[in-house]
């Protein structure tokens, strides 16, 4: 019996060898063949309709404050948040947008599939100081922007989207993002709603 379990451990040992050297020349080949992981690929671009064309609404970084602003403190963060205790913040930089829009219900495109058009949220944010805030909750599935509008998205094309807020917005400040990480596409609604 000691011999079939000394046997047992040579051979696992030796299984354990064998496989060492395919780990770390596997590794050396990703390694000389590349430096850096590949650039992820490009955000699609979002257009808006100004009444007589679409035009791009560009992207602003975003950053995170507040109690669920690193991973470690999510569940905590989101626990608390539902209690009216400390929120995760979502934050641009700039008191407004650069870009001003007069209707009510504006109109977005966006080049994706299914999934991507339907990740999609609008947003409601505050202005504080020099900055715009909304609060988030974090879910399975990234970021929940707990001050969202929802959106109307429909497939105009193959693989072109459309959306469109389902109430008029008021006056305010908005932005279009699919996570906390991510670049939000931001702008202004200066007409009141109707």
């Amino acid at each position: 019996m000691k011999s079939s379990i000394r046997f047992a451990c040579l051979a696992a040992i030796l299984a354990g060898l064998t496989q060492l050297p395919v780990g770390v020349a596997t590794s050396q080949v990703a390694e000389e063949g590349s430096d850096m992981p590949p650039p992820p690929p490009p955000l699609p671009e979002i257009t808006y309709y100004d009444g007589a064309d679409w035009k791009p609404l560009g992207r602003h970084g975003i950053s995170v404050e507040g109690a669920g602003a690193t991973p470690a403190g999510a569940a905590t963060a989101t626990f608390k948040a539902k209690l009216d205790g400390p929120k995760t913040y979502v934050v641009l930089d700039g008191a407004t947008s650069e870009v001003l829009l007069s209707g009510p219900r504006p109109r977005f495109r966006i080049e994706s599939d299914r999934t991507g058009a339907f990740r999609v949220q609008l947003a409601q944010f505050e202005t504080r100081d020099d900055s715009r805030r909304t609060t988030i909750e974090r879910v399975r599935s990234g970021a929940f922007y707990t001050k969202g509008v929802d959106l109307e998205v429909m497939e105009i094309a193959e693989g072109l989207w459309e959306l469109r807020p389902t109430k008029s917005l008021q006056p305010g400040e908005y932005a279009l993002a699919v996570s906390d990480t991510e670049p939000a596409a931001d702008f202004t609604i200066v007409d009141k709603g109707y």
